[in-house]
């Protein structure tokens, strides 16, 4: 137990070293300043509706199941400075089942280091480790955080829709020789534990697709004041949604860092699983088998 200890603690104590020496170049998270005017007349509501069309509508509206394989590559400085968070060695290969109708979510990783399964439906959470549910506080918090906030990722405006307490428009931001809207949204509940979280959505003016999310991350107390991005560079249409299938994660403050670059392996739908099959640890009867395309982790 004490060796645990030092090693979050030590954690801890590099996060904050790299905090101070990099504190210089690190990005602040978005703010608005007066009520800026624009000229197009575009309000947040409105941008953010538009982009909400764009991505198929409120997914909690489908009556089925959403189901997809990942595979990706974490950086190597991130899984050092916060392993609970990035948890690299356990989150390899991922199999998502999702139910959104009933606000259900589930994943079983397949990593270096074994097995991890995390369970949500509303305010019910657990995690597992190798088959053995989690009970380290630190280990149940980050995984929840990292949890909400990839269902956001892969879920897009839909997770932004049934948490936002209120909405801003940002200054427009180029990037790429783009000039995308942004959108600032506060979310009540915030990721996992966090009472309330913050995210600038960067919306494309064709299409309306969402390019980038940049979040904040308040529901783990080594994250508090930490914020990362997460932009999508391919998209794919299942079952009437326009879903993310390839993405870039990085710091953006207290320090710049690459974090995590991921994508789509397999996915299908409406395989009819009951919330026993994804209950935990793994997965059972339908929910088994590997999204269509991808070979089981």
């Amino acid at each position: 137990m004490g060796a645990k200890v030092r090693s979050k603690a030590s954690a801890a104590v590099v996060w904050l070293g790299f905090s101070v020496l990099l504190g210089g170049c690190a990005g602040t998270f978005p703010q608005p300043g007066t009520e800026p005017e624009f000229d197009d007349g575009l309000t947040a509501d409105t941008l953010f509706q538009r982009t909400l069309a764009a991505h198929g509508g409120d997914l909690r509206t489908f009556e089925g199941d959403l189901n997809q394989a990942n595979a990706g590559d974490w950086g190597r400085i991130i899984q050092r400075i916060q392993p609970l968070v990035a948890d690299g060695e356990y989150r390899g290969r991922g199999e998502e089942r999702y139910r959104p109708a009933d606000d259900l979510y589930a994943v079983h990783y397949t990593g270096s280091a074994g097995t991890k399964s995390v369970f949500r439906r509303g305010e019910e959470f657990r995690v597992y480790f190798d088959g053995e549910r989690s009970t380290d506080p630190e280990r149940v918090r980050a995984s929840a955080m990292t949890t909400d906030a990839g269902e956001l990722f892969h879920y897009g405006p839909s997770f932004v829709k049934h948490r936002a307490t209120a909405m801003e428009r940002l200054p427009d931001r180029r990037d790429d020789g783009v000039d995308y809207y942004r959108v600032l949204a506060t979310l009540e509940p915030g990721f996992g534990e966090a009472e309330a979280d913050q995210v600038v959505m960067w919306i494309h003016p064709e299409t309306a697709l969402l390019y980038r999310v940049h979040i904040t991350l308040n529901g783990f107390e080594p994250t508090q004041g930490a914020h990362v991005d997460t932009t999508f560079l391919e998209y794919a249409e299942v079952e009437g949604f326009t879903l993310p299938t390839r993405f870039e994660e990085r710091v953006r403050g207290p320090l710049r860092l690459f974090v995590h670059e991921w994508w789509v392996t397999g996915r299908d739908s409406k395989r009819g699983w009951s919330s026993a099959d994804v209950d935990g640890p793994g997965f059972s009867g339908a929910a088994a088998p590997a999204a269509a395309g991808s070979s089981a982790p």
